[in-house]
C-alpha cells in the first residue's frame, strides 16, 4: 500500500515539476517577447520601390505601393520584424527602410532611380518593381548587385532567364491563355463552329506590349482561333471607336490587351455607345476588371470579363484576407482587388526578410533573402493569392487563374480554375523554326 502511495506521490510531483516547466517556458517566451520591445531594435534592413506612381497604369500601382506600405508601416509600429536570432541565442527586431521612386510607366527614368535606391545606406537587401518598365529593365542590376526582385508584373525579362528577379502575380502572356480559354469555351457554348477571330487591344508601351509574345499567340492559335491584328491606344483614349470598327471588319470576335481602368472603362463606354457589345467580346487583364470600372464605366461595364487571380475583397473568412483588410482599412486606403495583390507582395517580402534573419541572424544580405525566396515549401498568403512557390529555375509564382465577369453591377467568378500554360522562351510554346 505504502509503495503505491509512493508512486502515485511520484507521478504527481512529476506532473506538478513538469506542468511547472511548461508555464515557465510559456512564461519565458512571453517575457523574451517583451523584453525584445523593451531593448533597442538591433538594426534595419531597406526596401525601395520603382512604380508609376502618377503615369497611365497609376490607378493600380498606386494600391500596390499602398499595400506594401501599409504592410511595412504596421510590422514597424509593432516594432519591427520579431525574429530568434541563431547569432545572439534570442529574440531580437529590426525596423524596415522603405523607400520608392516614380518611374511614371517609362523606362527612362528607371537607371537614375535605381542608381539611386540601390546604392543607399544601409544597402538594400529586396526591392520592388511595379512598374512593367522598370521590372523589365532592372533584373540584370539586381542580379548583378545581389538585391533579391519582386516583379508585379509578369512580363517574360522581368522572370527569364532566372535571376533575382522574382514574379509574384500570373505572368501576362499567361493571362491572355487564359482569356483565349474561356473566350473559346464560350464561342462553342454560343453554336459557333467556326473559327473566331482574336484581336490585341492594348498599350502601347512595355506594359501593354508585354502579354503579345510568340509563346501566347502560338497557345491561342492552338485553341482554333484566327489572331487578326493589333491595335493599340494613348494613355487617356478619347475615341476608341475607330479601331473598334476597324478590328470588328478584320474578323475579331474577342479583344484583350494590358490596360488600366483609365482606359477598359473607355473601352466599356464606347462599345456600349456604339452597340457593339454583341459583336465583340472585351476580355480585360487582372488591372482591368477591378471593383473600380463599375464606379467609373458604370452600367457600361456590364459584361466585361477578365482574367483574375486573387481572392475577393468580401472574402473575409479567410484569414489572409482579414488581415489585409484591417491594415487598409487601419490606413484609411480604399479595398479593393488591387489592394489585395499590395498587402499579398508586402506580406511576402518581409516574410522573406525574416526567415533570412531566423536562419543568418542579423545582419543579412540580399543573397540571404534570394535563399529565402527559393524555400521549397513557397509562401503562404492566408487566402490572398494561389499558392506562391520559385524553384532555382523558375521565378513565376503563381500558375492558377480564373475569369471574372461583371454581372448586375458586381464583380463575379465566372470559371473554374485554370492552369496557365508554361510561356518561357524556348519552351513548349515557343514556335518552332
Amino acid at each position: 500500500m505504502r509503495m503505491k502511495m509512493n508512486v502515485w506521490l511520484l507521478l504527481l510531483s512529476l506532473g506538478i515539476f513538469l506542468a511547472g516547466s511548461s508555464f515557465g517556458l510559456f512564461g519565458y517566451a512571453l517575457a523574451q517577447e517583451k523584453g525584445v520591445l523593451d531593448r533597442d531594435p538591433i538594426g534595419s534592413v531597406a526596401i525601395f520601390e520603382i512604380n508609376d506612381l502618377t503615369g497611365p497604369t497609376s490607378d493600380s500601382c498606386v494600391p500596390h505601393h499602398n499595400g506594401i506600405w501599409d504592410v511595412i508601416r504596421d510590422v514597424n509600429e509593432k516594432g519591427g520584424i520579431i525574429y530568434s536570432d541563431p547569432k545572439t541565442g534570442k529574440k531580437e527586431r529590426v525596423k524596415i527602410n522603405f523607400e520608392w521612386g516614380d518611374n511614371k510607366a517609362q523606362a527612362g527614368p528607371v537607371p537614375t532611380l535605381y542608381e539611386r535606391m540601390a546604392n543607399a545606406s544601409p544597402r538594400p537587401i529586396i526591392c520592388y518593381m511595379g512598374s512593367s518598365a522598370a521590372g523589365e529593365t532592372t533584373p540584370p542590376w539586381t542580379q548583378r548587385d545581389k538585391i533579391v526582385q519582386i516583379n508585379a508584373g509578369g512580363g517574360q525579362p522581368g522572370w527569364y532567364p532566372p535571376r533575382y528577379a522574382f514574379t509574384i502575380n500570373s505572368d501576362y502572356p499567361g493571362n491572355a491563355c487564359t482569356a483565349a480559354w474561356w473566350a473559346m469555351k464560350d464561342w462553342k457554348s454560343k453554336g459557333h463552329t467556326e473559327a473566331p477571330g482574336w484581336a490585341w487591344f492594348t498599350l502601347d508601351i512595355p506594359y501593354g506590349r508585354a502579354t503579345i509574345k510568340p509563346e501566347s499567340e502560338a497557345y491561342i492559335k492552338s485553341l482554333g482561333f484566327k489572331i487578326v491584328g493589333t491595335w493599340t491606344m494613348p494613355f487617356v483614349p478619347v475615341d476608341t471607336g475607330a479601331q473598334f470598327r476597324s478590328m470588328i471588319d478584320a474578323g475579331a470576335n474577342y479583344c484583350y490587351g494590358n490596360l488600366v481602368i483609365l482606359q477598359q472603362q473607355k473601352l466599356m463606354k464606347d462599345v456600349t455607345m456604339l452597340g457593339l457589345k454583341e459583336k465583340i467580346q472585351v476580355i480585360a487583364c487582372p488591372y482591368g476588371i477591378m471593383e473600380d470600372i463599375i464606379k467609373v464605366a458604370g452600367k457600361d461595364a456590364e459584361g466585361l470579363v477578365g482574367v483574375h487571380n486573387t481572392a475577393f475583397p468580401d472574402e473575409l473568412d479567410k484569414p489572409g484576407v482579414k488581415w489585409a483588410h484591417d491594415i487598409t482599412k487601419k490606413y484609411k486606403h480604399a479595398w479593393n482587388s488591387d489592394s489585395i495583390l499590395g498587402c499579398a507582395y508586402g506580406k511576402i517580402m518581409v516574410t522573406a526578410i525574416k526567415w533570412a534573419l531566423e536562419t543568418k541572424g542579423y545582419p543579412v544580405t540580399g543573397e540571404d533573402v534570394y535563399n529565402s525566396m527559393l524555400s521549397p515549401d513557397g509562401f503562404d498568403t492566408g487566402g490572398l493569392l494561389p499558392p506562391v512557390k520559385f524553384t532555382q529555375t523558375e521565378r513565376r509564382g503563381i500558375w492558377k487563374t480564373h475569369m471574372r465577369g461583371v454581372k448586375d453591377g458586381k464583380i463575379v467568378r465566372i470559371s473554374e480554375d485554370f492552369t496557365i500554360p508554361d510561356m518561357k522562351p524556348g519552351g513548349p510554346w515557343t514556335p518552332k523554326e
